[in-house]
């Protein structure tokens, strides 16, 4: 697949000299019994760029978006955010600019409304340069893009169905205004015209924004009009590598 031209005006993280947003150099990850489940995983992901990750069920596609999130330690490797490391970013900071969005959706027993308020609530989001306060406009905004009825923010979150749901944590995701978004089967519980919804939200932050985006997805088709390129994870023992 051939890459395209972005607009970066507005873009919420600017990529570092060489034009890579983020990077993997090498990673391995372990599963808790010290077996590795991935070896020699590399990728680079430009501003505006989405990247799908492939291969068969077990290979270790959502590990891999759980360590780029740091939320699963390496056993090897690094991730470079603009050409700086988790740790010499800060993890708050890190992870306010690189986020995941799980396939099974996380939120709290609380209403919609309290569900995407909750990140704004942190300090880190309330201080310095970029600090942010929650929109309830824009939310609102974000969900009828998404097909998500404005008066679901006074529900509770846990009556919703999956998709719903899942399209919740998406939004909440969205209204951090991210550098790079990790996506797990975002769409694996979504209707074709909430899929096409997604999709095309997450297009639009792309190319306005330069939101850079890792997508785990089954459907082959999808990643192939979604995404600009694709990381195929083979069984292990091969070194991986993104194509295009």
């Amino acid at each position: 697949m051939m890459d395209v031209a972005h607009r970066t005006d507005g873009a919420p993280a600017a990529p570092a000299r060489d034009g890579v947003l983020l990077r993997g150099e090498d990673l391995c990850v372990a599963l808790d019994d010290g077996q590795m489940l991935l070896r020699g995983v590399h990728f680079t992901l430009k501003a505006g760029q989405r990247m799908a990750v492939a291969g068969p069920s077990g290979c270790g596609k959502t590990m891999l978006l759980r360590s780029v999130a740091g939320l699963i330690d390496l056993v090897g490797g690094r991730v470079m955010l603009k050409g700086r490391s988790a740790a010499e970013v800060g993890w708050p900071a890190f992870r306010r600019q690189v986020v995941l969005v799980d396939q099974r959706p996380v939120l709290l027993d609380a209403t919609v409304r309290a569900n995407l308020e909750l990140p704004f609530r942190y300090r880190v989001t309330q201080m310095g340069v970029g600090a942010q306060r929650f929109d309830e406009a824009e939310a609102v905004a974000l969900l009828e893009r998404l097909h998500v009825e404005p008066h679901r923010l006074d529900q509770a979150a846990p009556s919703l169905s999956v998709g719903q749901q899942q399209r919740i944590c998406l939004v909440r995701a969205m209204l951090l205004r991210p550098a790079v978004l990790l996506l797990d089967e975002p769409t694996s519980a979504l209707d074709e015209p909430s899929r096409d919804a997604v999709e095309a939200l997450v297009a639009e932050r792309s190319q306005r924004h330069g939101m850079a985006a890792l997508i785990v997805t089954h459907d082959s088709a999808q990643a192939e009009r979604w995404c600009h390129t694709r990381l195929v994870l083979e069984p292990l023992g091969q070194e991986l590598a993104a194509d295009g």
